[in-house]
This record gives C-alpha cells, structure tokens and sequence, in this order.
C-alpha cells in the first residue's frame, strides 16, 4: 500500500505533539507558578528558534505577500496561540494524555465547517475512519479518574478546539496565496509576537519576573519543547497543504495514544519527566491504540 504524502506527515506531526504534551505537563506541575506562562515561554522560545527555520527561506519559493495573505496567518498564529492559553490550563489539572485526547473536538466539528467553507464530502469509510478515531479518543478520555477535573479540562479544550478549527481552516486558504514554508516562518512570526503580549501588561509582567528564576534552569527544555512544536506545526501544515484539513485532523487524533505511550515510557525511565498515572489502565490504552490505527487505516 503506498501512504499519500500527506498522511505520512500527518502521522509523523502527532509523535512530535506527544513530545510537546509531556514536557509541557512537566513545566506546568513543576516550573510554571501559572498555567499562562507556558504561553509566554512558547512565544519567546519560537522567537528565538524561527530563525534557525527562517533561513530555509533562502533556499525555497519566496513570494511577495498581499497585506490580506499577511492578516490570515495573523489571525492563523494568534487563534493558535489563544488555543493554548486554554491548553496550558487544563494540563494544570488534568493528565497530558487526557488533556491531548481532548483536541479531538477538532476532528468532530471540521467536516461541517469544510463543507459549508469548500464543499468538501468525505466517503462513507472516511467518515468511518474518523468516527473510529474521535471514539477511541473520548474512551481515553473516560479513563480520566478525577470527574470534577475531567469536565472542567473538557470545556477548557472544547474552546481551545474551537480556536483550532479557525487555525486549520484559515491556513487551508493562505496555502492559496504563498508556498507552505513561507506561511509556516510568518505564521510562526505571528505565533511568538502573541505568545509574549501578556508582558505587555504590568501584573502578568510581575508574575512572569518572579517566576523567572524558576524558569532559567529549565530553558534547555523548554528549547526542546518548542523545536518539537515547529516540526509538529510543519509536518501539520505540510499535511493540510497535500491534504484535506478534516482527514489531517483525524489522523491526528491519535495523538494521545503517543502521549500516552510517550508519558509513561519517560517516567519508567526517569521517575521525574512522564506521568505515574499513565500506567493506570495501561493494557486498555494500548487496546485502543490499537483501534486507532484501524481508524486511520480507514481514513486513509
């Protein structure tokens, strides 16, 4: 069977989101004083590191960019980074993984918003497929032992997924006007730029400064973290960009089977990076792992 390009990045993107769930959940227990400051330390970081990726721009198609190309990966950059405001808070309360299963809104709510956007009709065994990927994924999400937590993260991510689906849907059309690495570096431009807005404000400023001595020691992670993020971002775009943003968006819910995997694999190994209670219900999480392959099978 020969894989279409775009499910091999779409399949490549969730590994890298897994890696950006499990550190995150780390820098949230363990280095943040506020959930919210993850959303500063990922606007600075992709700041520091876009550069490193900008410099492809050298060697890849460059076209001059309309001012309404420029505002779409504006308002692509900043729904994506409001999202996380929403992310990072439900992390302070519930495990990566669940928190990660919950970004299946997207898939759910995509198909209507491609069909009323671009007239996009899947087949009945993509339909299929998705509908096996968002199930698993809510069956992930019941294994969420703390109920009170598990309905709070639920209506954090439901609006955090609905800020996704503008990011998704809106970078769909700026693929229209400039070739996918340069919208990638502008978008991310974007991204940094409202990831540290909060500073502009006193209080979050004063926050932030207190906290950062906390912060300095683990700026080594929080690089690895958001080199995880642009390639995760990028393999993304380059799915969107061969594909369909709604079969992108159901691969990609199998994200929390890596998260989980992922999580429990780093604290057996290391008893500090990963979740204890990612082992809990371990043989029931790698079952619909396994039920989440078919479903991409199906997608695809």
């Amino acid at each position: 069977m020969d894989f279409p390009v775009w499910l091999i990045c779409a399949l490549i993107s969730p590994f890298f989101w897994a890696i950006v769930h499990v550190f995150d959940s780390y820098c949230v227990n363990e280095v943040f004083d506020r959930p919210w400051i993850g959303i500063v330390t990922s606007g600075f970081t992709t700041l520091l590191v876009l550069p490193l990726f900008a410099i492809g721009l050298l060697f890849s198609e460059f076209v001059p960019v309309s001012m309404g190309a420029l505002a779409l990966c504006l308002i692509c950059g900043a729904a994506f980074m409001v999202s996380q405001a929403f992310y990072f808070q439900a992390l302070a309360i519930s495990e990566s993984g669940i928190v990660a299963a919950y970004w299946n809104f997207i898939p759910v709510i995509l198909p209507f918003t491609s069909y009323f956007i671009f007239s996009e009709i899947l087949t009945p065994w993509q339909y299929t497929g998705m509908a096996v990927l968002v199930s698993s994924s809510v069956a992930f999400c019941l294994l969420d032992g703390n109920l009170e937590s598990r309905w709070t993260s639920f209506w954090l991510m439901f609006f955090g997924a609905l800020l996704q689906v503008v990011y998704f849907q809106v970078q769909k059309i700026v693929f229209d006007y400039m070739p996918v690495y340069q919208a990638f570096c502008i978008i991310g431009l974007a991204m940094g730029v409202t990831g540290i807005a909060p500073l502009f404000m006193t209080r979050p400023r004063a926050v932030f400064r207190q906290n950062w001595q906390k912060i300095r020691p683990s700026l080594q992670v929080l690089a690895v973290i958001e080199v995880a993020n642009l390639v995760a971002i990028g393999t993304s775009q380059l799915a969107v960009d061969f594909g369909r943003p709604s079969l992108v968006s159901a691969v990609e819910a199998s994200i929390p089977a890596y998260t989980f995997s992922l999580s429990f694999f780093l604290y057996v190994i290391t008893r500090t990076l990963g979740e204890e209670e990612a082992k809990e219900n371990y043989p029931i999480k790698i079952a619909l792992v396994g039920v989440m392959i078919a479903g991409v099978y199906l997608v695809s």
